[in-house]
């Protein structure tokens, strides 16, 4: 595997891996590969060629967040693995559920088509991020599962998942972690969350293809529900692999595969050590920027910085011009916390380990530009 910091991206400077991460230069040859010998063999033979790639996916991905083999699976999205995992509670009306203020709004839509199902919101604290304490004393008897979204596309906190895990645990809740916004950029352990089920993108922090993400069930969820829509494939399987399809993208599962044993062998640890000091450099220098606000506050920041207090539209085309690549978020990404801030769209600067202080110095001089009334 190359060193991670080798890979360079195209652009002069790209800063919306919180979107989608520049892949990995093996990565992007695994997956081409894979389909060029499609077109020789045929995707049928080329499966079974990959067969062992993406089994060593597989124990890359159950080691990155401290499952067992049979608990992880491979679907095509973030959203895909949290509906599966989510659909499969079998919901009832009078339920309860409780979710987080930063909860994904395609998770709240997910959960607003179960009729006489109560989604229930979890306090905050100054800072946006879940109250356990709070919480725990206003949750009602009858909560049957938590999801939590334990880093938000709009906002760069991390809400307190082990917490909230235990919380899940004295209800006696299944409880469901969107770690989409985690998985490459901090570490994972599943049992020391004690969730149920985690789902995470493959094409964000770990710099996987896009159309890739890993799904985590825990053997006691797997054995307490039901795949919901499982097909052929899936049918009668007892491991998490029950929420795969007997169609899929091949290819993209060899990428991924090969991004998740890259984050292996690196460590994520000591990619969590860079991108913490690469943001940190970006909040100081984004904190001289006139007007410029830093939405997140607190300790315990993610590697992305969300800004606003600057015209967004304006701000992303200085940006673009200048060929550097943002990310904008808008409310129905985080609809509860949006309105609570009374936002409707944050730039989001999403560096990672091979942003340098040139890039960041480049694109503060274009914030500032804007901020002075300059943005050309």
């Amino acid at each position: 595997m190359k060193d991670d910091r080798s890979v360079q991206p195209k652009a002069s400077s790209y800063f919306a891996n919180a979107a989608a991460g520049v892949m990995l230069s093996d990565v992007v040859e695994a997956t081409v590969e894979h389909l060029r010998r499609e077109a020789a063999i045929g995707a049928v033979s080329a499966a079974e060629e990959a067969s062992g790639v993406i089994a060593a996916g597989y124990a890359a991905a159950a080691d990155l967040i401290g499952a067992e083999v049979d608990e992880v699976a491979f679907v095509e999205s973030g959203n895909r693995a949290l509906a599966a995992l989510i659909q499969s509670a079998a919901l009832q009306p009078g339920d309860h559920v409780l979710v987080d203020r930063t909860c994904w709004g395609g998770t709240l839509n997910m959960l607003s088509s179960y009729p006489g199902v109560i989604v229930d919101v979890m306090p905050v604290d100054q800072h946006g991020r879940v109250d356990v304490g709070a919480a725990k004393a206003q949750a009602h008897p009858a909560t049957r599962l938590v999801v939590l979204t334990w880093c938000p596309a709009t906002c760069a906190i991390f809400n307190p998942a082990e917490a909230v895990g235990l919380l899940a645990e004295d209800l006696g809740a299944f409880y469901i972690v969107d770690a989409c916004q985690v998985a490459g950029q901090r570490s994972i352990d599943v049992r020391d969350l004690r969730c149920h089920g985690l789902a995470a993108s493959g094409r964000k922090w770990l710099r996987g293809p896009r159309g890739t993400a890993m799904l985590y069930a825990s053997r006691e969820y797997l054995t307490a529900t039901r795949a919901f829509m499982a097909d052929q494939f899936g049918q009668g399987r007892t491991d998490a692999r029950r929420y795969e399809t007997g169609e899929s993208n091949v290819a993209g599962r060899v990428g991924l595969s090969v991004a998740l044993r890259a984050a292996q062998a690196i460590g994520v640890d000591a990619i969590a050590r860079q991108l913490s000091d690469i943001a940190d450099r970006l909040r100081t220098r984004i904190l001289t920027v006139p007007c410029a606000v830093i939405v997140e506050q607190g300790s315990e920041l993610a590697g992305f910085v969300t800004v606003t207090g600057l015209d967004v539209p304006e701000t992303f085309a200085a940006l673009s011009r200048a060929g550097i690549i943002v990310s904008s978020p808008g409310r129905a990404y985080a609809p509860l916390d949006m309105d609570a801030r009374g936002l409707t769209s944050v730039i989001r600067i999403a560096p990672h380990v091979f942003s340098t202080a040139g890039d960041i110095d480049a694109l503060v001089e274009v914030l500032e530009r804007v901020a002075t009334g300059n943005p050309s």
